[in-house]
């Protein structure tokens, strides 16, 4: 496979899993907008879950809300839009811009996050993310 990654389009059903993602986000009172309650709603959500207040198995829901409306908080605030992309390791959702080398990986960031039992570290990722997209790529 050639090493350099392609990008692609959603497909149909990737662009409805992604809105879907973000109504159940606005259903339950989230704004992509706001960096500061998605950053609160992972804390919270990873709390009651070590608690044994809510089953485990969510985990993988509230990881998925999270990384969709951090990937649509970061694309309103960049030239980052929603891709695919496709290399030697595989497929994957991503945050891209066509015309920069800047590709995020929303959902790994979460779970990675999820997985460290990291609290506290949406709002610096927003700025960081932010930062690095406003410089100029390496």
């Amino acid at each position: 496979m050639n090493a350099t990654p392609q990008y692609s389009a959603l497909s149909d059903g990737e662009k409805k899993w992604i809105a879907a993602h973000l109504e159940y986000g606005r259903s339950i009172g989230l704004n992509p907008v706001d960096a500061r309650a998605i950053g609160e709603f992972f804390d919270s959500s990873l709390r009651v879950i070590e608690h044994g207040e809510q089953s485990p198995e969510d985990a993988n829901a509230v990881i998925n809300i999270v990384a969709v409306l951090l990937g649509e908080h970061i694309c309103t605030s960049s030239n980052l839009r929603w891709a695919i992309i496709t290399d030697e390791l595989g497929s994957d959702l991503c945050l891209h811009d066509p015309a920069t080398s800047w590709v995020f990986f929303p959902q790994s960031s979460v779970a990675k996050r999820w997985e460290a039992k990291e609290l506290g570290w949406v709002q610096p990722f927003v700025a960081w993310a932010k930062q690095s997209v406003s410089a100029p790529p390496r």
